[in-house]
């Protein structure tokens, strides 16, 4: 059961990073779609925010592994 726990506890954040990152890049090919000179700056922005997002995976890993300990 605790096995089952600690995986649950890393899944389902991983899986809403996932789809977070994935809505940000949907909505910058969009952006890049109606105003195609501003790409680069488009860029540095959606590296930035997917940074963010995957930050809620790496801090759900690690409140799985303490609380595992």
């Amino acid at each position: 059961m605790e096995a089952l726990a600690f995986g649950l506890t890393y899944a389902i954040p991983a899986v809403g990073a996932a789809l977070g990152a994935s809505m940000v890049g949907a909505a910058a090919l969009n952006a890049a779609g109606r105003n195609p000179e501003k790409i680069k700056d488009l860029q540095g922005l959606m590296i930035l925010a997917i940074a963010f997002v995957d930050a809620l995976a790496i801090i759900a890993i690690v409140v799985a592994i303490i609380g595992r300990g």
